[in-house]
């Protein structure tokens, strides 16, 4: 069984190199056997094993991580279609005949062999494919894959560099839409509830775009009153208002020749909306007290939580300005809609905020992930995470470790077979730590002893459990 790497991203988009010996690094260090120029790549980033025919994939202690399929991996296990991301550099892992089926028996002109004598292959990039972020070349060798290509290029592999987590049909829709506006200049407009990841969007708009290598700048248009935010966005000259002790640039002047992103656009003031449509039209502004005016080349993206359209028949929002913003729409699902994505997601956050150890998530924990709505989306699942990985007691994510508004969620399930199943599992538990409390004559240490977990979490099963009193009573 062989296996191939496509290079979909990175320096050398649009190569293919055949995996064929014991161990392959993959690096910036022209020692690795294969070497990419990438500069956000560590000189030896992660290594390809392969044994008994399993490919396995190892971080080697990089700066700036390995992801496989959006997830931060210290060691995996890779799979056909399996999609790698070391700094800017994207590739496809392919492998050969699984159930009788021939996935990467093309093997073309583009393809080379990984060198075994440590030194870099030859070839160049290929022409990119504008319509789809994907290099012409790479697109044209993942034609020869079979129906995983439909599926990858429908979705997960559209972007060339992303940091959005997700594989439901609802994100595969907003991969496909950024990366067809990602190639022009037009302005952009990005809808969604808080929380859902409307700065990503952003970013990967910006990454996708010919403008990567330009300043992709952010501003919050809701966290800073009228003057410094006009101040903040144009800048101003020295002695334009009091403590302006020096002449300071705004960031559309910062953001020349980027993406400047406007954040909760709905929140800025009548007058500032003037001057951002001058902005917007003529590609050209004065600083805060300056007479001068200034060009500047930037791509604006706006975000916002609001019905614009409301607030436009409200007199709240300028309605020319609205036109103007409203030339691409993306909208981010809520996580509620996308509810797939969760358990990759809680696996993302698990690595993030493990401490260098991936934690694992039970079934009752995910279980309760997906009972619960999520009015905080994305973000609120995040702090989730985050706090069952510093709260709990092992390296496995039980539900008891969730926040108590999201074990509410899940206890509060509708009748039925899986609702059975929770009580069965929730009145288990309280009997159990109820009797280790009563046997020990209320010492919690020794309760928790006869349990097997920490003290700590056990007075943290008490208080989530509502088992206070209970347990007072048995003292």
């Amino acid at each position: 069984m062989s296996a191939k790497l496509v290079v979909l991203a990175g320096p050398r988009c649009g190569e293919t190199f055949i995996v064929d010996s014991l161990s392959t690094t993959i690096g910036r260090d022209a020692s690795s056997q294969l070497n990419i120029p990438d500069h956000l790549m560590s000189r030896r980033h992660c290594t390809v094993e392969v044994t008994g025919g399993t490919y396995t994939l190892r971080d080697l202690g990089s700066s700036n991580g390995t992801y496989v399929n959006g997830i931060p991996v210290r060691e995996r296990v890779l799979a056909h279609g399996d999609r790698i991301r070391a700094g800017d550099s994207v590739l496809l892992f392919l492998q050969q005949a699984e159930a009788g089926v021939d996935r990467g028996a093309v093997f073309d002109d583009r393809t080379q062999r990984i060198p075994r004598d440590n030194s870099p292959g030859d070839g160049g990039p290929a022409g990119t494919n504008a319509a789809n972020g994907i290099d012409q070349a790479a697109a044209e060798t993942l034609d020869s894959q079979g129906a995983i290509v439909n599926e990858l290029l429908a979705g997960r592999v559209t972007l060339q560099a992303h940091d959005m987590v997700g594989d439901s049909a609802p994100m595969r829709a907003v991969y496909e839409r950024i990366s067809k506006v990602a190639p022009s200049d037009c302005t952009v407009l990005i809808c969604g509830e808080t929380g859902t990841g409307k700065e990503l969007a952003a970013r990967a708009i910006h990454q996708n775009s010919p403008r990567a290598r330009r300043p992709f700048v952010a501003v919050n248009c809701a966290t800073l009153t009228e003057p410094l935010l006009e101040s903040e966005l144009f800048g101003h000259e020295r002695g334009a208002f009091t403590g302006a002790v020096a002449m300071k640039k705004g960031k559309f002047e910062i953001a020349d020749g980027g993406t400047i992103f406007l954040d909760e656009i709905g929140e800025l003031a009548p007058a500032l909306q003037a001057k951002l449509l001058r902005a917007l039209q003529f590609h050209e502004f004065e600083r805060v007290g300056g007479t001068r005016t200034i060009k500047g080349d930037v791509r604006v993206i706006a975000a916002t939580n609001q019905e614009l359209q409301a607030a436009v028949a409200a007199g709240r929002f300028r309605q020319d300005l609205w036109y103007r913003l409203n030339v691409v729409t993306v909208t981010m699902p809520a996580l509620r809609a996308r509810r797939a994505d969760i358990p990759m997601l809680a696996s993302y956050f698990a690595a993030r905020y493990g401490r260098g150890r991936q934690a694992q998530i039970s079934r009752e924990a995910l279980d309760a992930l997906r009972a619960y709505d999520w009015p905080g989306n994305v973000r609120e699942l995040e702090h989730a995470i985050e706090h069952a990985t510093v709260l709990g007691g092992s390296d496995r994510i039980v539900a008891d470790d969730l926040p108590e508004a999201v074990l509410d969620a899940s206890a509060a399930l509708p009748s039925g077979t899986e609702a059975a199943y929770h009580r069965a599992v929730l009145e288990t538990k309280r009997r159990l730590i109820l009797d280790a409390i009563e046997k020990s004559g209320g010492n919690y240490t020794a309760a928790a002893k006869l349990l097997g977990i920490n003290p700590t979490y056990l007075h943290r099963l008490v208080n989530n459990l509502q088992l206070r009193d209970m347990a007072a009573s048995r003292e």
